[in-house]
């Protein structure tokens, strides 16, 4: 397989201009490196000549002029260069997040459904973080280190070849000492990543049930868990610490050995004659500074390894890299002119469509809950019908397959058998046509407003619209703040029938072709339930403009609104057992009608 930095090669194209001037900048800040010491070696001998009156005060001054020259021809190509190559370093982490999400985004539902979100939070959060280190130590250290020492290597071997080459003896040792450690981390920093996986999976879980394990007093076990994932998390982390932690020392301690040989003789030339006093200083400056800067060569390795580690576990979830667009070609100092500032398009605009709602058709299809190693059946063999703009209601018993024939519909979910068509085509073609209201609507922490926009750009207008729809205008305009009001985490602020009714209004302020509702008003009473039924069909039905007509589905084990219905579906054990108008049903006597009946009873109050 090919090493993971050539893998990445798509994303160093997307900031080719900021890596290149970096680069260049990094060439030029390298040859210039040396320059610093050997100024500050004749700055010493020009004020050593000028203290035994051996030279002037402008030979001094001169020296002291050039070494000043120097460290402005070293430094000012070094601050060009880390802020190219930086900014590219965090465009590229940007960029592999983006794609990593857009590749999760990709995943078959199965997939979703089976990983677990902290771990996959990791991932993308954590591992991306790994892996930009690794690629900022091969795209900003690359040049410092490497061009680095090479150019210091040459400068010592011009002053003196044969104690260069006595004094680096013990590099060598030191670069086959990195390459094993390096290999060492790369195992256990991905036993290191896996542990912090599990611990994010575990937290998350665990804060999202803290009021149900609080309310069962079962937190004491919720906490042995979490303590027993921090400690394997804290033993594989210390298992790629000690090893960081010791490789310094052991450098230090070989380089010390040339750092010793480096004093003895170089004091030995000064006493003989063969150096002067600003020769020695150069030559330690020099040697100090190689030596120091070899040290980030097994720092850069790790790095390089750790990322390896990090990009194993990120490279299934990334999705290919896009090009770069809109995207200024070269990062500027002025403030909102990065590269890479402008997002990237990631999405075409979707094509012109008949406004309409969908016509449905269901053949012969199965569809199982779980994997084909522990598969429960939930549909079995279902056949249906629906034309475009009708309003279906769908009921049974528990179990019988209502939120299975949903989920069929969406197209997200692999059918164990049979076609779904959504006006002949297959579901992934009308992804965008396709509104939903699962059992447990998903909300996020922020406003009503963002909630039901979902970032779409839409008017003040249409978001009053659904709002009417779902019946929840006259709550929100009790909100402090009004549809600007923050609902909290998953919707905590707001009631459960609250919670029913902001998620349907964003799948009603979608402007769907198809609606899908499975058991959205289980939080909702009858009278609302009654009053929302009545604004979908008046906004989405057959009565309704032609623009804005959708097919309504509704799956629920209320039956409120059934008798509203243009065709009512009864499903039990995964087939359908009942089918027809509510009038039709009811003067069938089966199934339908008793469940009907049995809930008009439910709701009459008790004689006194």
């Amino acid at each position: 397989m090919a090493h993971y930095l050539w893998t990445l090669r798509p994303y160093y194209r997307q900031t080719a201009g900021q890596l290149v001037l970096g680069s260049l900048a990094g060439v030029v800040m390298n040859t210039a490196v040396v320059l610093p010491a050997v100024c500050l070696g004749r700055a010493i001998d020009a004020a050593t000549h000028f203290a035994q009156g051996q030279a002037t005060r402008a030979t001094l001054l001169q020296a002291v002029a050039l070494f000043a020259a120097a460290t402005l021809a070293t430094e000012l190509p070094r601050l060009g260069k880390r802020w190219w190559l930086m900014t590219a370093n965090a465009r590229i982490r940007a960029n592999l997040r983006a794609d990593a999400l857009r590749g999760v985004l990709a995943w078959p539902m199965a997939k979703l459904t089976a990983t677990p979100v902290g771990d996959t939070m990791a991932r993308v959060i954590g591992d991306v973080e790994v892996l930009g280190v690794g690629i900022r130590e091969v795209i900003v250290e690359t040049w410092d280190t490497l061009l680095f020492l090479m150019s210091f290597f040459v400068a010592m071997l011009v002053l003196d070849w044969s104690l260069t080459l006595q004094a680096l003896i013990p590099v060598p040792f030191a670069m086959v000492l990195a390459w094993a450690a390096g290999r060492f981390i790369h195992q256990r920093t991905t036993a290191a990543r896996q542990a912090n996986g599990a611990l994010t999976a575990g937290l998350q879980e665990q804060l999202s049930g803290i009021r149900v394990a609080r309310l069962l007093g079962m937190k004491q076990a919720a906490q042995t868990r979490i303590e027993r994932l921090a400690d394997a998390q804290a033993h594989t982390n210390l298992a790629v610490a000690r090893p960081r932690a010791g490789l310094p020392a052991v450098y230090t301690t070989l380089m010390a050995a040339g750092i010793v040989l480096v004093l003895w003789q170089g004091g030995e030339k000064v006493i003989a004659g063969a150096w002067t006093l600003g020769a020695f200083v150069t030559y330690l400056d020099l040697f100090l500074r190689f030596t120091g800067r070899g040290f980030r060569v097994p720092q850069l390795v790790n790095s390089v390894q750790a990322g390896g580690a990090a990009y194993a576990r990120l490279a299934p979830l990334l999705a290919a890299a896009l090009p770069a667009r809109g995207e200024h070609r070269f990062a500027s100092f002025r403030a909102g002119y990065l590269a890479g500032t402008t997002p990237r398009s990631t999405l075409t605009e979707p094509a012109s469509r008949v406004e309409r709602g969908l016509a449905v058709s269901l053949h012969n299809v199965s569809f199982s809950h779980g994997n084909a190693d522990a598969a429960v059946t939930a549909l079995n063999q279902v056949s249906l019908e629906i034309s475009a703009g009708a309003f279906v209601a769908v009921t049974g018993p528990v179990g019988s397959g209502k939120s299975a024939l949903a989920k069929a519909l969406l197209g997200l979910y692999p059918l164990a058998g049979g076609t779904v068509s959504l006006d002949g085509d297959a579901p992934a073609r009308h992804r965008g046509d396709i509104g939903y209201l699962p059992q447990e609507p998903f909300l996020f922490s922020g406003t009503v407003r963002e909630n039901i926009t979902m970032g779409r750009e839409q008017a003040d207008l249409a978001t009053m619209s659904a709002l009417e729809i779902a019946a929840l205008a006259k709550d929100v305009a009790g909100f402090e703040h009004g549809v600007d009001a923050e609902i909290g985490e998953r919707g905590i602020r707001i009631s459960g029938g609250q919670r029913q009714r902001v998620a349907l209004a964003r799948a009603a302020a979608a402007g769907p072709r198809l609606l899908v509702l499975d058991d959205p008003f289980s939080a909702v009473d009858v009278a609302t339930e009654a009053q929302i039924i009545a604004s979908l069909r008046a906004e989405f039905g057959r009565g309704a403009p032609a623009a804005r007509q959708a097919t309504i589905v509704l799956c629920s084990h209320r039956l409120a609104a059934f008798p509203q219905a243009d065709l009512v579906v009864v499903l039990d054990g995964g087939r359908i057992v009942e089918r027809g108008s509510h009038e039709q049903l009811m003067l069938a006597g089966g199934l339908y009608a008793r469940i009907y009946a049995a809930q008009v009873a439910m709701a009459q109050p008790e004689d006194a």
